[in-house]
């Protein structure tokens, strides 16, 4: 026997190898999709750490009709929770928001987390639809390990679905993910964002409030 501390007695065995076991850490991407699908926190491990930097695009729609129930309001909280939760982490944001017809770039990759806030609450709402110059922008901002989150209730009223989807279908198909979040609380729920989702290979997620 080996004695470690006074009282304390640790036997030790020759000859018996204990096996190697990795330890967990945690896996910030699928953390991140946890907690913009349900707003909540729970952490997700995996068994190899990544040193590659993270890129997450948020593709925000900000129009007239995310207003209603303050759809809006509550996706402005919700990225701004995230971003706020995984703070110091390596993950680039950039932000793309449909509104007033058109599609602007609220910010290109950054780490200034805090700027990317404050663009994010300053985002005013208004106009129809046009998801198909957002995805431009989206196409402008593309890289290989890019995870794309599309915020919307998917009434896409400027241009056509089909032209929408055919453009994503061209230009960002090679995005390494893409999620369709919906928050939509509203009675009559159409399931656009659910068609758009299935249109476009996406994943599909519906936060209830």
């Amino acid at each position: 026997m080996t004695s470690a501390k006074k009282g304390l007695k640790i036997i030790a065995y020759r000859g018996v190898k204990q096996p190697l076991v990795k330890a967990a850490v945690v896996d910030v991407l699928a953390t991140v999709q946890h907690y913009l699908s349900t707003d909540k926190v729970t952490l997700k491990l995996r068994g190899n750490a990544s040193k590659a930097a993270m890129h997450i695009i948020f593709l925000i729609d900000s129009s007239g009709s995310m207003v209603k129930d303050q759809q809006i309001a509550y996706i402005k909280g919700l990225i701004q929770d995230t971003i706020a939760h995984y703070k110091g982490k390596r993950i680039l944001y950039a932000a793309v928001a449909l509104s007033n017809d058109d599609a602007q770039l609220l910010s290109s990759f950054t780490v200034d987390t805090e700027q990317l806030m404050q663009t994010v609450t300053l985002l005013k709402s208004g106009g129809k639809t046009n998801m198909k110059a957002g995805f431009a922008i989206v196409h402008q901002l593309m890289r290989s390990d890019a995870h794309l989150y599309i915020f919307t209730d998917g009434k896409i009223n400027v241009g056509t679905f089909e032209d929408t989807v055919s453009y994503y279908n061209a230009y960002l198909k090679q995005v390494k993910s893409a999620t369709v979040i919906d928050n939509d609380s509203g009675f009559i729920q159409l399931g656009l964002s659910q068609k758009l989702a299935t249109a476009i290979g996406a994943k599909y997620n519906h936060i209830n409030r």
